[in-house]
């Protein structure tokens, strides 16, 4: 049985499995290779991914995303703290100091921890992997951030564990970037020659980490990492929803932040201009209809 390879970021999610010689990242049900990190409860049903994230506006209070930043930490921690004002959903303090995630769910309000929560995102992987392998898929490698603590990897640990995945080893994400470039490099000095030094950037929605990795052939050594972990594309997606809400402020007289479902919209045209951005040179166009007030802007 193949080891499967898990990638579970703050935004989305992604499977590897190795096929035909290399690495194949496996598409969901809605043939998407990527999977938004995403969890909705509803009063009946909860809806996990691409599912989840269409209900991020019209349900906000009860989407639940970021949660990874939550993981293994206490109340009182300053990325928690953090995460309560960037998120639309109730973090409330849990029993000695934990982290719980408040929500309307069959009728009641109901607290989950961000290892449960991980852990139904770890489930809905675990669905799409069986559903394209047609096994039941069992070991599995699991990605995390260089940064993480003890207590944040045991934390990770156990929400794959309540989707029943056996996981092998828990891999930094600097250490899968150097090894997925290094494993098809034919070119790379001998053991006995002076290494090649590769510098590796990776900003994620909510971190960057950086690493400095010398290879030779059949061998990798990280020689130094560094990281920022609230450094992201979200704050990118922040500074051009302040300049738009400045700008629809003082042109259209409201205030884009006044509701958390036009803050969602605003922050989601946001984070399509930013990535439009990133290809081009010309300006790029963010309107809304029915923004707030019923007007429309632009």
């Amino acid at each position: 049985m193949a080891v499967v390879g898990l990638d579970m970021g703050n935004f989305s999610s992604y499977i590897g499995v190795a096929r035909a010689g290399g690495v194949e990242v496996i598409a969901n049900e809605y043939s998407d290779r990527l999977t938004p990190t995403y969890v909705t409860f509803d009063k009946s049903t909860r809806s996990i991914g691409q599912a989840s994230k269409a209900m991020e506006v019209t349900n906000a209070k009860n989407t639940i995303n970021n949660f990874k930043r939550l993981i293994g930490r206490r109340f009182q921690d300053s990325h928690v703290q953090q995460e309560k004002e960037f998120n639309a959903y109730a973090i409330v303090e849990g029993p000695n100091s934990s982290v719980n995630i408040e929500v309307d769910y069959l009728n009641e309000r109901k607290r989950f921890t961000p290892e449960q929560i991980a852990g139904i995102m770890f489930t809905k992987l675990r669905q799409i992997t069986d559903t394209e392998l047609k096994t039941k898929a069992v070991d599995c490698v699991i990605g995390v951030p260089c940064y993480f603590t003890d207590a944040e990897r045991r934390a990770m640990l156990d929400a794959a564990q309540i989707a029943g995945w056996n996981c092998l080893r828990l891999m930094n994400e600097t250490t899968a970037v150097a090894l997925s470039y290094g494993i098809y490099k034919a070119d790379l000095p001998e053991q006995t020659e002076k290494p090649r030094l590769v510098a590796f950037v990776d900003m994620g929605y909510t971190s960057l980490q950086a690493s400095i990795v010398a290879f030779n052939k059949g061998k990798l050594k990280m020689v130094a990492t560094s990281f920022d972990p609230s450094l992201g594309g979200r704050d990118f997606d922040n500074l051009i929803m302040d300049v738009m809400r400045d700008d629809f402020q003082k042109r259209y007289k409201i205030d884009s932040y006044s509701t958390v479902k036009a803050k969602l919209r605003l922050r989601a045209e946001c984070e399509k201009a930013k990535k439009l951005m990133s290809a081009n040179v010309q300006p790029i166009p963010i309107g809304l209809e029915c923004f707030i007030d019923d007007k429309d802007v632009n």
